[in-house]
C-alpha cells in the first residue's frame, strides 16, 4: 500500500490482494479519503463492485451535435440556459460589447486571453494553469485554432480558444475564461453560441466543451458539470478522441473531507468492453453518473442526468 496526497485528497493505492483483505481499514493515520485499486484490470468487475470500487475514466469529453441552426441547438438546452443565452446576448447589446470570431490564433490575442485566464485560475482553490503552460504549443499550431472573444472597448472580458478538428468534424474548446462581470452577465454563453455557429458554418458536425476529470468536486466543481450538461452536452471517455487521455481509475470513496458534498463521479461499466470509436459512440449513452453525498440524496434534482445510461447515489460518511 502506498499513501499519497494529491491536491488535499489522501489516496491509498493498493493491489488486488490487499483489496480483498480490506487493508485500508488498518490505517488510522493519515485519514484516507480514497482507496485506489492498482491493476484493477486483473480483478473481475463484480468483485470490484462488491468491494465498493467505482470504475471511472480518467478524463471525460463533453460533446454535442451543432444542429442545423441556432434554434435547433438551443432547443436541446435546459430552459435556464436558454434564458441565460438570451440574457448574455442582451448584455452584449446593452453594454455595447464587441464579439470577435477570428480563425487562426494571433499571438496578441492569446496573450490578452492569458491575462483573463490567469486571474480566473487564481481565484480557484485548486485551479491548474494549463493554458499558460501550453502557450508555445498553441502558437506552434495556431492555424488549427479559432478565437472567440468579447471586448469592452479594447479590453477582453471573455476569451475562448477552440481547436478545429476536420478529421473528427469537431470544434473542440481548449480554454476559456471570463472576467467576473462577464460571468455574472452570462456573456460567456453568448460567446459559446457564436463558436457553435462558426462550427456549423465551417461544415463541422459536432462541438466539444473540452475535457474534464471524471470526478467533479475536487479540482473541478459540480457547478461546471451543471453548466456543461445544461447546455445540452453529454460525456464520453476522452480516450475516444485523444488516446493520451485514456485509462481508468478504480476508486473507493471513504470520505468527502477533501471533496464537495455532494460530489459527482462519471463511471463506466467494465463489462461493456472498449467504447465504440468516434463518432459511433455518440449513438447512445455510454457512461453512468454516481452522486456522492454525506447523507442519502436523490441522484437527480439539482443535476441533469440526461445523456447518461443511469444515475445513482452513494452515501459516503
Amino acid at each position: 500500500m502506498e499513501i499519497t496526497e494529491q491536491d488535499g485528497i489522501v489516496i491509498a493505492s493498493i493491489g488486488p490482494d490487499e483489496a480483498e483483505h480490506r487493508a485500508w481499514e488498518r490505517v488510522k493515520q493519515p485519514p484516507i479519503d480514497v482507496v485506489r485499486l492498482l491493476d484493477h484490470e486483473r480483478t473481475d468487475a463484480a468483485d470490484r463492485a462488491r468491494l465498493g470500487f467505482l470504475t471511472r475514466p480518467r478524463w471525460v469529453n463533453w460533446w454535442a451535435p451543432v444542429g442545423a441552426s441556432d434554434e435547433e441547438f438551443t432547443a436541446r438546452v435546459s430552459g435556464t440556459e436558454r434564458r441565460n443565452i438570451r440574457l448574455g446576448r442582451q448584455a452584449i447589446q446593452a453594454e455595447e460589447l464587441r464579439l470577435s470570431v477570428v480563425p487562426g490564433l494571433e499571438e496578441d490575442v492569446l496573450d490578452e486571453f492569458l491575462v483573463v485566464y490567469d486571474e480566473q485560475i487564481s481565484g480557484m482553490a485548486r485551479g491548474k494553469n494549463y493554458a499558460r503552460r501550453s502557450r508555445d504549443r498553441l502558437l506552434e499550431d495556431r492555424s488549427e485554432f479559432v478565437s472567440v472573444c468579447v471586448y469592452a472597448g479594447r479590453v477582453m472580458v471573455v476569451g475562448s480558444i477552440w481547436w478545429i478538428r476536420p478529421s473528427e468534424s469537431l470544434l473542440q474548446m481548449r480554454f476559456s475564461a471570463a472576467s467576473p462581470s462577464a460571468r455574472s452577465s452570462r456573456v460567456m454563453r453568448a460567446a459559446y453560441v457564436e463558436a457553435f455557429r462558426f462550427a456549423r458554418e465551417s461544415g463541422l458536425s459536432y462541438v466539444s466543451l473540452g475535457n474534464d476529470p471524471s470526478l467533479f468536486g475536487h479540482v473541478v466543481q459540480p457547478g461546471l458539470f451543471n453548466f456543461k450538461s445544461r447546455l445540452g452536452f453529454s460525456v464520453i471517455p476522452s480516450a475516444v478522441l485523444d488516446a493520451s487521455l485514456g485509462g481508468n481509475f478504480a476508486d473507493k470513496f471513504l470520505s468527502l473531507r477533501a471533496l464537495s458534498d455532494p460530489a459527482l463521479v462519471v463511471t463506466v461499466d467494465s463489462c461493456l468492453g472498449d467504447p465504440p470509436p468516434w463518432p459511433g459512440i455518440t449513438a447512445s449513452p455510454w457512461l453512468d453518473m454516481v452522486l456522492l453525498s454525506g447523507e442519502p440524496a436523490p441522484a437527480t434534482g439539482a443535476f441533469r442526468t440526461k445523456g447518461f445510461r443511469s444515475s445513482s447515489t452513494l452515501t459516503v460518511s
